[in-house]
């Protein structure tokens, strides 16, 4: 099943060195707790896998266990890595690439604006105004 897949595919990141992406998991620390280590176990625990979503470690650091695990979208995956530039903002803090879905910003405003030498907060709280094809990135941002 997709579950059972999901499943296995985590135990080989943690725990086979000769997984190809076993340096970014088990090779880093990141481990498997002992009650998922039995498949019934992890399925009592997170259920079927949805369609569409993948197990996600809310904490990257973190491990596999059912207190840092949840199942979530593409989407939700690519902003929680590790190599994302988290903004804080009114006690949320979120990717680049979220805030800017979330205000209908243009892909890339905030990594601009922050090159630019803008602070978060003005960056985060300057509305973006229309611009034309010809206009510079400053005049953009």
């Amino acid at each position: 099943t997709a579950t059972y897949n999901c499943w296995a595919q985590m135990l080989g990141r943690c725990l086979n060195q000769n997984k190809t992406n076993y340096h970014r998991y088990g090779g880093r620390g990141i481990t498997v707790c002992e009650r998922w280590k039995i498949f019934i176990n992890f399925y009592i625990d997170m259920g079927d896998k949805p369609k569409g979503m993948t197990i996600n470690r809310r904490d990257n650091d973190g491990n596999y266990e059912k207190s840092n695990c949840h199942w979530a979208t593409a989407i939700e995956q690519a902003n929680n890595r590790r190599t994302n530039h988290l903004l804080t903002f009114d006690g949320k803090s979120q990717s680049m690439a979220m805030w800017e879905k979330e205000k209908s910003w243009p892909p890339h405003t905030l990594s601009r604006r922050l090159r630019l030498g803008w602070t978060e907060e003005r960056a985060l709280t300057t509305p973006v105004r229309n611009c034309h094809r010809h206009s510079t990135a400053k005049e953009c941002a």
